[in-house]
């Protein structure tokens, strides 16, 4: 819910900086929606604060191939600007906007724009923003397999917090699938909820109306058309003792897609991560993941990745995965089978 600040003010001294108290805690994000809320954050007025994120991001990814001795290689090098900007003008709304730059795509994107209203233990996003279906815990480089369900649209979300204990959602959107003959895109909806029962642990459970909404683009190939709507299911644990920390959660399609193939018209994938945060300045993490008939993606993947906080605002992500492919549902440039891959990942973030 949103933080009570005083009426608008034009006038202030110097930008302050608000600084987390993290101790000797690595300061790394872990899942999407922490990383849009990353950076420092510069109080410019009393209602207007701004904060930046540059990430520089390396991935090498050496293939096997069936039916060869053959090997085929890939990599990748990028960097992304982010910038947010957060009003809030009254104590009971407040205004978002994220601007994002890849450099890899060339690509400019408003990624969120939102307005923010609480009314007791209510609140309503209206704008641009992601849909809170999934949560996609991650303390890797590359992002799980489950991410293919990450869903951003035009819509609202109506929250409902009565304590700390309990989060009910439900919101609707303006879907990028549409039923084959229409003359426009859909209204989607969906449902979720977020427990804490116990100190140590939260659940939540999500619903979406139609999977092929996701920014993975399901359905991009039929123009994003379909014959009848697929409803997507989304369920996490994260369990935190002492300091470790367990992740677990899975997203999945609830029926299949008549329009693609039929080893690949059902996708889900799981993801399982163990978390170590010794005092100091490194955090080590372990994951484990699979899928089924999600095009492209690995059957089963694993591997470590260790996080060093080089300074206040500064963090190093070293990764290494070792995959294995289903054979006939991922290629290579050539259109050969991919068998097995070993990748290797660098990341190093910097807050401002």
């Amino acid at each position: 819910m949103l933080a009570s600040l005083a009426a608008p003010g034009f006038v202030a001294a110097q930008p302050e900086v608000i600084r987390d108290d993290v101790g000797e805690q690595v300061r790394i994000y872990k899942t999407p929606e922490e990383r849009r809320e990353a950076g420092l954050k510069y109080q410019i007025t009393r209602w207007l604060a701004v904060s930046g994120l540059i990430e520089f991001e390396y991935l090498y990814q050496r293939y096997s191939l069936y039916d060869t001795a053959a090997h085929s290689s890939d990599d990748d090098f990028s960097k992304a600007l982010q910038l947010g900007m957060e009003l809030t003008p009254w104590s009971w709304v407040k205004g978002e906007l994220i601007y994002e730059y890849d450099d890899e795509a060339n690509r400019h994107t408003l990624d969120e724009a939102l307005a923010a209203f609480e009314a007791g233990d209510f609140e309503l996003a209206v704008g641009k923003q992601y849909l809170p279906f999934g949560v996609y815990f991650s303390h890797f480089v590359s992002g799980p397999l489950l991410e293919f369900g990450e869903t951003r649209d035009r819509g609202a979300t109506l929250s409902y917090g009565p304590d700390e204990r309990l989060d009910l959602s439900a919101f609707a959107y303006k879907g990028r699938a549409e039923k084959v003959e229409s003359d426009g895109s859909g209204w989607g909806w969906g449902l979720a909820a977020e427990m804490s029962p116990f100190v140590f642990g939260s659940f939540g459970i999500s619903y979406l109306s139609d999977l092929a909404d996701s920014q993975d683009g399901l359905l991009s190939d039929d123009n994003d058309r379909y014959e009848t709507r697929v409803g997507g299911l989304s369920a996490y644990a994260i369990l935190g003792f002492d300091r470790f920390e367990v992740t677990a959660e899975f997203v999945r399609a609830l029926s299949s897609y008549r329009e693609l193939e039929p080893d690949r018209n059902k996708p889900r994938a799981w993801n399982i991560e163990l978390a170590f945060y010794p005092r100091g300045k490194f955090q080590w993490a372990l994951r484990l993941e699979g899928s089924n008939e999600l095009d492209g993606a690995p059957r089963l993947r694993g591997g470590a990745a260790v996080a060093w906080r080089v300074m206040r605002n500064a963090s190093l992500t070293l990764e290494y995965l070792r995959g294995t492919f289903r054979r006939g549902l991922a290629d290579d440039s050539d259109e050969r089978a991919l068998n097995k891959v070993n990748q290797v990942g660098g990341q190093i973030t910097i807050d401002f």
